[in-house]
């Protein structure tokens, strides 16, 4: 091994978990290293062309930042309208630009509206941020390739990037794999899949149908074609019939008028996962085939296809069984009726699994315990990911991006103030710390429908 080194924090992953846990942390004077395995930062808000934050509440703190900063840069940023919903003869939902630009707009599900932005603009951002910190050492294009574990504490992990194989030790370590690979590795136990109602008492719970994972989404865009340019029609792939093919989209609106389609129902998660590595290139061609569907069947012909997402949209793999399981009782309970004192978010998506199991509204925003980042097996681990502790119902409503990058400004807050007597926290020092840098932990201040001076903008369906 050539080289080692010893930081305060190590994040591994810097998607929207990661970031905001590295963010955090150097933020408060921490030493961190956060590694990413792909060459960009953001994961499937910019890379897998989920280039939009969808209505949630509690979505402040950092994300609010990041909407902010981005507003400071030409065509980067816009609040959406509703300008078409679903019908059976017009299977897409799409989205339009807004003239409003009150954040607060964003903050329900039932009544806020999305954000839309330019992927490399959204990069950016997150860059200069950690770059401001001062304490943030960001390698790209590293993977972690072993673990260390030391009873019950992970000690160092082995990675390996452009500068070579290097040993890094830490007296704490935040896992922002989405799979949560570094968890995994390190032997903590994991679900997969939906759990029966004997798991957790939930319901709904079924795990009849086997594997059934949330969908996973080829994104791409589209532009319109400049006067005069000819008509470019996407040639359908071979192999693929058009009429089994899937036109549901949900569609948004760039700030430059350009067109994110996301395709919520081309790819399975159970077909994405067991294709692992080929399921990329499968979902592309049925993109492809997609755009041609609704180019020549949903009069589209006057738009051309200009980017194919590098990645795929994953919505559910691996989940941490932690120190405590986000459950449906807890989303249906909502915040005022817990007994948690150590919420450290509020979130108030759907049960939403994309037509692989029946989805339903949540009665109100509740809170995701802090808990839900720890493991039950190593006491200087932290998860702030979509694969952090829920059931797979809980799952499937608060794994939206920016309630992700609250979790992971959740985490890289606590490692920054606890150290590794993070499981040891107190919950009061943790939400005081986070209060003061702006995530909201109650209604007033993080949810739109509790906000009376604010109107949510007129659906103009």
């Amino acid at each position: 091994m050539s080289s080692s080194a010893r930081f305060d924090i190590v994040v591994v992953g810097a998607g929207s978990g990661g970031f905001g846990a590295a963010c955090a942390a150097a933020r408060l004077g921490a030493r961190v290293l956060l590694i990413e395995s792909h060459n960009g930062v953001g994961g499937t808000s910019t890379w897998a062309g989920v280039n939009n934050y969808e209505p949630v509440a509690g979505a402040t703190g950092l994300p609010e930042e990041i909407y902010d900063r981005l507003r400071q840069r030409p065509l980067a940023v816009s609040l959406q309208k509703r300008g078409a919903a679903y019908t059976a003869e017009r299977p897409f939902g799409k989205y339009e630009c807004a003239s409003e630009t009150d954040y607060r707009l964003s903050l329900s599900r039932r009544c806020g509206v999305p954000i839309t932005f330019e992927p490399h603009s959204l990069q950016d951002v997150m860059l200069d941020m950690l770059r401001e910190t001062g304490n943030c050492t960001l390698r790209l294009e590293t993977r972690f390739t072993g673990v260390e574990v030391d009873g019950d504490r992970l000690s160092a992990i082995t990675i390996d990037g452009q500068d070579g194989e290097e040993r890094i030790s830490a007296p704490i370590f935040i896992d922002a794999t989405a799979d949560i690979h570094l968890a995994r590795a390190a032997g903590c136990r994991s679900a997969i899949g939906p759990e029966g109602p004997e798991a957790y008492g939930e319901t709904s719970a079924t795990a009849e149908g086997g594997l059934m994972l949330n969908n996973a989404s080829p994104c791409y865009r589209v532009a319109p074609l400049r006067p005069g340019e000819p008509q470019v029609i996407q040639d359908a792939p071979d192999g693929i019939d058009l009429d089994e093919l899937s036109p549901v989209t949900s569609i948004r609106t760039y700030p430059n008028g350009d067109l994110n389609m996301n395709p919520v129902q081309l790819m399975t998660g159970r077909e994405a996962f067991e294709l692992g590595d080929a399921a990329y290139e499968t979902s592309m061609q049925r993109a492809r085939a997609h755009w041609h569907l609704l180019q020549t069947r949903f009069a589209f012909d006057d738009w051309k296809l200009v980017w194919l997402s590098p990645r795929l949209g994953i919505r559910e793999t691996h989940r941490l069984i932690g120190r405590y399981v986000l459950r449906e009782q807890d989303i249906d309970a909502g915040l005022d009726h817990h007994a948690h004192d150590d919420v450290i978010a509020i979130a108030d998506h759907s049960v939403d699994f994309h037509g692989a199991r029946p989805s339903r509204e949540v009665p109100q925003p509740y809170g995701v315990p802090f808990r839900c980042l720890l493991t039950e097996e190593i006491t200087n681990l932290v998860v702030a990911c979509r694969g952090a502790s829920f059931s797979s119902i809980a799952a499937s409503s608060c794994r939206l991006s920016r309630t992700m990058m609250v979790l992971g400004q959740a985490a890289g807050t606590a490692a920054a103030l606890f150290g590794d007597g993070i499981n040891d926290f107190d919950s009061s020092a943790l939400r005081q710390q986070l209060a003061t840098d702006g995530v909201a932990l109650d209604l007033k201040k993080g949810y739109l429908d509790a906000m009376p001076d604010v109107v949510p903008i007129a659906d103009n369906r």
